[in-house]
């Protein structure tokens, strides 16, 4: 048990009994635990919220993931720690009023590395469980991944990130084919670091990029290199191991 179960299993709580007293068509009930089984969240008791979807199937939600019951068993749907990022409705289907009212209890979940998972037929149960997944980013995230960051990692490659922007070491044609982006755009991300969702792969393979490139441009320029970076190669590629590393959730 961690204490982001903990966590996890107080909004999950928190979230689907408040749904429950504002809901009166709410398809969704608490569960001291979840009957699929999460023996080691909470030493067993950790809390489920039981979905009835409206086509008749049965999710169970917990602080750790999404499973749908099959008989006396259940099928992972999503893992928290894999989940990146989640929508209600698609951008296309917001274009097409008809469908955006047929289609309003649906939810699109964005796992790492693998393809899109289209949750449907939810109900009123979409809206408690919407809430409770921005509270698993939230938590699975940035906030708990930046925990288990060194801010002397943070820091460096966030050197790195505004080195890359800057003119020191990169052509605008530069960015453009190593990174596929412009100077602003990459003045944004460098602006934002690190509050940006660091468990999303882009934000790694970007990382991993610039610094790769960084490398090979060590000896062109000291003085550029000890004002921008002022590391040695072999620390920058250890800053970069150690965020790969918590960023895929090894750590």
């Amino acid at each position: 048990m961690t204490m982001v179960d903990w966590l996890l299993t107080e909004q999950l709580v928190e979230i689907f009994r408040e749904a429950a007293t504002k809901r009166p068509e709410l398809n969704a009930v608490l569960m001291a635990r979840s009957p699929l089984g999460e023996e080691d969240v909470l030493a067993g008791s950790g809390a489920a919220a039981r979905i009835d979807t409206m086509d008749g199937a049965v999710l169970f939600v917990t602080p750790r993931r999404i499973r749908r019951a099959i008989e006396e068993r259940g099928l992972d749907l999503v893992r928290f720690e894999d989940l990146v990022g989640y929508d209600w409705i698609s951008p296309e289907m917001s274009e097409k009023v008809d469908q955006k009212d047929e289609h309003w209890d649906r939810l699109y979940l964005y796992p790492r590395g693998a393809p899109p998972i289209t949750l449907a037929h939810l109900g009123e149960a979409v809206y408690p469980l919407m809430t409770f997944l921005g509270r698993v980013l939230e938590l699975r995230s940035e906030k708990v991944l930046r925990r288990k960051l060194d801010d002397e990692v943070v820091e460096l490659l966030g050197r790195c990130l505004a080195a890359a922007a800057g003119t020191a070491f990169f052509t605008d044609e530069d960015l453009a084919a190593l990174f596929g982006r412009n100077r602003d755009t990459m003045a944004i991300v460098a602006g934002l670091w690190p509050k940006v969702n660091l468990a999303a792969p882009e934000v790694l393979d970007l990382l991993e990029r610039v610094v790769r490139a960084l490398l090979e441009r060590t000896d062109r320029d000291p003085d550029a290199w000890e004002s921008w970076i002022g590391a040695a190669p072999a620390k920058l590629e250890g800053a970069l191991e150690v965020f790969r590393r918590v960023s895929s959730g090894e750590v």
